[in-house]
């Protein structure tokens, strides 16, 4: 099998492993608060996260920057707890998700780049070869997940007659407290 087609593969099966659901609790985080209409905003907002954590994955990789571990495992929990509280408390700042995704994407992608790190072990990085690929598997399984939570949140609206409004609390309160208790799970300091 081709090394492309390796690295397709575990990055699209790495984003959907339920083992490591985090980034699949902040998906579901960031779309709480919209619907299908609002393909266009979820789009330009994903899009965000996407180049964002494409740049920390390129710059961990290839050992430009470094972080500790902890340090990050901990910050991604913070994104979810922070995208939680606004979709809560803060509607005011939805405007500014396209932002907050740039910034979040930026953390995710270091956290992304352990497992593409320990992937390399004694093999050459090539960035058409394994970065490319992994990423491209990446944003597949996110394309799936994205998909399905957008489509549950059309359910609860449009099938059960649930308000938007508490949809959000629906999805945005439990994903909150499973982000604290990994919060004081991963706490670095």
């Amino acid at each position: 099998m081709s090394e492309f087609i390796i690295f397709l593969q575990q990055g699209f099966f790495h984003i959907l492993d339920l083992n490591g659901y985090d980034h699949i609790l902040f998906l579901l985080a960031i779309c709480a608060i919209y619907t299908a209409k609002d393909w266009k905003k979820i789009l330009g907002i994903i899009t965000s996260f996407t180049v964002a954590h494409s740049i920390t994955l390129a710059l961990s990789v290839l050992k430009i920057i470094a972080f500790d571990t902890q340090l990050i495992e901990f910050l991604i929990a913070l994104t979810i707890f922070i995208t939680c509280i606004e979709n809560l408390l803060f509607p005011q700042f939805h405007k500014y998700r396209i932002s907050f995704s740039f910034l979040f994407g930026l953390i995710h992608g270091m956290g992304f780049s352990r497992l593409l790190l320990d992937l390399f072990m004694g093999m050459k990085f090539n960035l058409w070869t394994t970065l490319l690929p992994f990423n491209l598997g990446l944003e597949a399984g996110q394309f799936i997940i994205i998909s399905l939570i957008i489509g549950l949140v059309s359910l609860l609206i449009l099938g059960f007659r649930i308000s938007t409004k508490k949809v959000n609390y629906i999805i945005s309160i439990p994903v909150l407290l499973q982000s604290v208790f990994w919060m004081y799970q991963r706490w670095p300091f």
